[in-house]
C-alpha cells in the first residue's frame, strides 16, 4: 500500500501523543518515531499550526483543541454506527449496554446506551449517558486505558485487561454494579469502549465474549 510519508509520520506521532497524559518531549518523540529531531520539530511545529497539538509546561507537546474538536465531529458518525451492535449486545446479555469514549487523557464519557427489548425487572444501573467518570474507575474506563502501551504504575486491573482482551469490575461506580468491557481504538477519538452494566451477576465468561465482539465490529464499522 503506497502511503505519504509525512503524513504517515504525523499520523502516528498524533497518535502517541494521545496516549500519553503527560504529553512527549520532541526528543521522546523523535525516539519513538525513530526519526532524526529536526525532522520531529517539524512535524510537532505542523501539527501545532493546525491546533492539533499545543506545547505546554516543560514544552512537553499535548492534544490541541483542534483535535477536541475533530474528535466532536466524529462522535455522530460512530453512535450512528454503534446503535444497532449496542442494542444486539443488550438483548442477547439481558444487560444495559453503553458505548463509552475518552474524553481526555484522565477522563471517559458514555455518549450511547441501550436496554434488553424485554425487561426482566425495574432498570436500576446509575450509569448515565454524559456522567464523565475517571478511567481508572469503572470497566468502561479501564478498558480504554487497557489499549495504550504497558507504561510504568499502572493499576493491576489495567494490565490483567489488557492481557484479558476485557475489563470487569463490581462496586467502582455503583454499588452492587458489575461491569464488563472491551476497547477498541476508533479514527477521531483517544480511545473507546464498548461494554455491559447491570445490577444482578453477571456470567462473566459468556458476557466478556458478545462483549468483544461487538468491540471488533464497532472497530471494523468505525474505519469503513
Amino acid at each position: 500500500m503506497a502511503t505519504l510519508q509525512g503524513l504517515d509520520r504525523g499520523l502516528r506521532a498524533l497518535h502517541l501523543i494521545s496516549l500519553e497524559p503527560d504529553g512527549l518531549s520532541v526528543a521522546e518523540l523523535a525516539t519513538r518515531l525513530e526519526i532524526d529531531r529536526a525532522i520531529a520539530y517539524r512535524i510537532v511545529e505542523t501539527l501545532e499550526a493546525h491546533a492539533l497539538v499545543a506545547r505546554g509546561h516543560g514544552r512537553r507537546v499535548r492534544l490541541g483543541a483542534g483535535a477536541v474538536t475533530l474528535a466532536g465531529r466524529f462522535h455522530p458518525q460512530l453512535v450512528r454506527a454503534a446503535e444497532p451492535v449496542l442494542q444486539r449486545l443488550a438483548d442477547d446479555t439481558g444487560a444495559s449496554a453503553f458505548l463509552t469514549v475518552a474524553q481526555s487523557a484522565q477522563e471517559c464519557v458514555p455518549v450511547l446506551g441501550a436496554e434488553p427489548s424485554v425487561h426482566h425487572g425495574p432498570v436500576r444501573v446509575g450509569y448515565r449517558i454524559g456522567m464523565r467518570h475517571p478511567l481508572d474507575r469503572g470497566a468502561n474506563g479501564i478498558a480504554i486505558l487497557a489499549l495504550r502501551p504497558a507504561w510504568a504504575g499502572e493499576s493491576a486491573e489495567v494490565t490483567h485487561a489488557r492481557r484479558l482482551g476485557y475489563s470487569m469490575t463490581s462496586g467502582q461506580l455503583q454499588q452492587g454494579a458489575t461491569g464488563v468491557a472491551a476497547g477498541f481504538e476508533a479514527p477521531g477519538v483517544l480511545g473507546a469502549s464498548v461494554g455491559v452494566v447491570a445490577m444482578d451477576g453477571l456470567d462473566g465468561a459468556r458476557i466478556a465474549g458478545l462483549v468483544m465482539a461487538a468491540a471488533a465490529g464497532l472497530a471494523s464499522l468505525s474505519r469503513a
